[in-house]
């Protein structure tokens, strides 16, 4: 019965020592996922100020892109408007040049 108790005593032993290195492990890494959040939670406040930053200077500018918009949309009316009247002045060209052709071919006949 003596070296079943010492047995069991050596066991207790045993377990309270490993109950121990969890509870030191468990703090350890509480300690360390603490540190981590800590971390996190400044490179967030961090990116979170450099987006607003961003919000802020895309706030400035889009006035300026609606601008560009809105001249690169009269560019490419103006653009249309001048290709029409291209076009038109071909067919003016084309059709004065066919009449003269005719005009001067009939004029030998």
């Amino acid at each position: 019965m003596a070296g079943k108790l010492d047995e069991i005593s050596r066991a207790i032993g045993s377990l309270e020592t490993a109950v121990r290195e969890l509870k030191q492990r468990f703090a350890e890494s509480q300690k360390l996922q603490a540190r981590r959040h800590a971390d996190n939670s400044a490179a967030l406040r961090e990116l979170a100020e450099k987006l607003d930053q961003h919000a802020a200077a895309v706030a400035v500018i889009q006035p300026t892109v609606a601008a560009l918009e809105l001249s690169r949309s009269k560019l490419a009316t103006w653009a249309s408007i001048g290709l029409t009247a291209v076009v038109i002045l071909g067919w003016v060209v084309e059709a004065g040049v066919k009449w003269t052709v005719g005009a001067v071919l009939s004029h030998f006949q």
